[in-house]
């Protein structure tokens, strides 16, 4: 699968993933209170302002999504990822083996975000038509992933087997990102257009969104042509610009109550402040005060995006079709131009990892050595270049390096049977031989 991870983690899910020992953590027991604090805060608000029958469709929606999410992505990462991208170990109890947590969890994830992306909408005088709805809750998406996954990772709630630093502001891979955005587009465009009961072509076309954007995972074969974009590129890509040039044919409202009008808006307040508490707190335990900043855009979208009381009126002129096909066009190019670094990145680095392969095979070991670490200057920590490069520097007796390599591939995809395997090759040649 390249570079493309197949999703972010989720909101307290873990539960259940042991830290390393030197680090210490959040009890289970007490993310498992403060979790579900946040989910009823957040449904009764929902209640409150669309009714009890609204908040038991979206707890309803969100979790079959959830199992529907969690058990493609298993599918899908065994059959082109070699493993699933993330793990989570011991839930307190599972569906069909999906911690019942995950689903809560991105229960509260899509309810904040589609909260905040209604109330920023309307704060700029734009209409909350679903398309612009999942466009901003994808933002609100990626703040609450940048203040979860930090707090995860660092804690061990959950662990990645992808690439990621150990250092730095970024703890967890960064298509972590972009995969909670994606969650917008996947879920939350599909539920508002259902329950707003939009046109019946929308409402099934919608339907097709998690399916297109899940087979995009597996399409990492280049396009013919002489550009290195992938199906992968072209489908993310194309998503995204599709859902702004139907944004710019919209002009609908949604059925939230207007700002003056909202009933126990401090309700999601409180239950935002308990899941930054509750990061922050781990970020605390775990000796990385640094880190707390990664809770600041959503706190950013919570203070802002909820803190206004005179709502301006929505002031839009909506395309004609044909301008927004124009406009998806020129989304779409744009949006693959911009893919062209990393693009070209990739297929360099995928062209050096396949000559240090030949080069192992035709017993080459130092020009595999060579192209190994160009390739590892495109993208550091992949953990298939490091194993490799470990048995580079195995086979021309350099014991230092290779287990310097090997150590840092398992450090980063702990599954790796390969890396563990020169690991232990090494461990016998270093072993003194008995008298």
């Amino acid at each position: 699968m390249g570079a493309a991870s197949l999703g972010g983690g989720v909101v307290f899910s873990s539960l259940a993933a042991l830290p390393p020992s030197s680090v210490a953590a959040l009890p289970p027991s007490a993310i498992a209170a403060l979790s579900l604090a946040v989910l009823l805060l957040l449904l009764d608000h929902r209640r409150a302002n669309l009714g009890t029958r609204a908040a038991l469709t979206f707890l309803a929606a969100s979790c079959g999504y959830g199992l529907l999410r969690s058990l493609s992505i298993r599918a899908l990462s065994e059959a082109h990822l070699g493993g699933a991208p993330y793990r989570l170990s011991q839930p307190l109890f599972s569906i069909a083996g999906v911690p019942f947590q995950e689903l809560l969890g991105w229960t509260v994830a899509a309810g904040l975000a589609s909260y905040f992306a209604d109330r920023l909408l309307r704060r700029f005088a734009q209409p909350s038509d679903p398309y612009r709805t999942t466009l901003v809750a994808g933002l609100g998406l990626a703040c609450v992933c940048l203040a979860v996954e930090t707090a995860a990772v660092t804690g061990g709630w959950w662990s990645w087997s992808l690439a990621h630093s150990r250092t730095g502001l970024l703890r967890f891979p960064g298509i972590a990102l972009v995969d909670w955005a994606f969650v917008a587009i996947d879920f939350l465009l599909p539920f508002e257009l259902w329950r707003r009961r939009a046109s019946l072509a929308a409402r099934l076309g919608s339907l097709l969104l998690f399916p297109i954007h899940l087979a995009g995972h597996a399409l990492t074969a280049k396009l013919p042509g002489p550009l290195p974009i992938s199906g992968f590129d072209f489908v993310h890509v194309g998503l995204v610009a599709g859902v702004i040039a139907l944004a710019a044919l919209s002009r609908e409202e949604s059925d939230w109550p207007l700002v003056r009008a909202e009933a126990q808006r401090p309700r999601v307040l409180l239950a935002t402040s308990i899941l930054l508490a509750t990061t922050s707190a781990q970020l605390l335990l775990s000796k990385e005060p640094g880190l707390l900043v990664t809770g600041l855009p959503l706190l950013a979208v919570a203070v802002y995006g909820a803190s206004f009381r005179k709502e301006p009126r929505p002031r839009f002129v909506p395309f004609t079709r044909p301008r927004a096909a124009w406009f998806f066009g020129v989304l779409l190019v744009v949006g693959l131009a911009l893919r062209l670094p990393v693009a070209y990145r990739d297929r360099d680095f995928e062209r050096l990892v396949r000559e240090a392969a030949q080069q192992l095979s035709a017993k080459q070991a130092a020009a595999a050595s060579a192209s190994l670490e160009r390739a590892l200057k495109l993208r550091p920590e992949q953990s298939e270049a490091l194993w490799l490069l470990g048995w580079a520097e195995l086979q021309q007796g350099h014991h230092t390096a290779a287990r310097r390599h090997l150590t840092a591939s398992l450090a980063v995809r702990p599954d790796s049977k390969e890396a563990a395997a020169l690991l232990a090759l090494l461990d016998r040649a270093e072993k003194p031989t008995s008298r």
